[in-house]
């Protein structure tokens, strides 16, 4: 929960931005690397709380060996994904063109199916498989023909699609019906309101020690405070493992 709690949604704070005509500016540059840079840590500590908890079988925790060796796998899985698929992704960008359309497919489908293999792999170390994947689009290059092919062809058929079912299935998993008397509703506004003043006052406290004003300071804690799908993520995957 923690570690949902602490995410920026870069996605929704990117639009929020954009709409509002900030994404250009100091604040909204600031913003923007800092939920890339929480958004990156966010994923690391999922891992390792992965990595730490029982199996989900009736509250059996792993050894603190297997956790240690889960822990060094991902680490390996991480460095070999930098060190080899990297400069290999780097290759294929190069390579796909315009005018090669044919081969064009014959990278992407390749490309999509190092995205299922990475999540396998994650999954067969102990390690969640979103996180595989999250790794290998790491690798891909930005800002190149290729990245901006691949989400044109897959855009439209997960945020069409596969998004929407996520939702639902996430909501068939809720039930808010469990939350009863004053205690429990207690608990919840204790939990928000906890969740959002820490991440609004800490960073409005680093940003006044980098010298930032309060207005701007205050500015980058609401804003740091948007949530989205990745903590809808952590907690179902949170929710397996308890």
């Amino acid at each position: 929960m923690g570690v949902a709690l602490s995410i920026t949604a870069f996605p929704v704070l990117a639009r929020i931005l954009a709409e509002l005509k900030l994404l250009t500016t100091q604040v909204g540059e600031t913003a923007m690397a800092a939920a890339a840079f929480n958004d990156v840590a966010a994923w690391i500590l999922l891992a390792l709380a992965v990595a730490l908890a029982g199996d989900g079988n009736g509250g059996e925790h792993k050894s603190p060996l297997i956790s240690i060796w889960v822990l060094i796998s991902g680490v390996a899985f991480v460095a070999f994904m930098l060190i080899v698929i990297r400069p290999a992704m780097k290759w294929v960008a190069r390579r796909c063109s315009p005018e090669h359309d044919m081969v064009d497919e014959a990278y992407i489908c390749l490309t999509l199916a190092g995205v299922m293999v990475s999540g396998f792999m994650t999954d067969l170390i102990g390690i969640h498989s979103i996180f595989g994947a999250f790794v290998f689009g790491l690798t891909i290059p930005k800002g190149d023909q290729f990245a901006e092919r691949l989400m044109e062809r897959i855009e439209d058929f997960v945020s069409g699609l596969l998004l929407p079912l996520y939702f639902a299935s996430s909501g068939l998993k809720t039930d808010v019906a469990t939350i009863r008397g004053g205690r429990s509703w207690g608990l919840l506004v204790l939990v928000i309101t906890t969740a959002c003043a820490g991440k609004i006052i800490g960073t409005f406290v680093v940003a006044m020690m980098l010298m930032i004003p309060a207005r701007e300071s205050l500015t980058l804690g609401v804003l740091m405070n948007t949530k989205g799908l990745v903590e809808l993520i952590v907690l179902n995957i949170g929710k397996e493992k308890k």
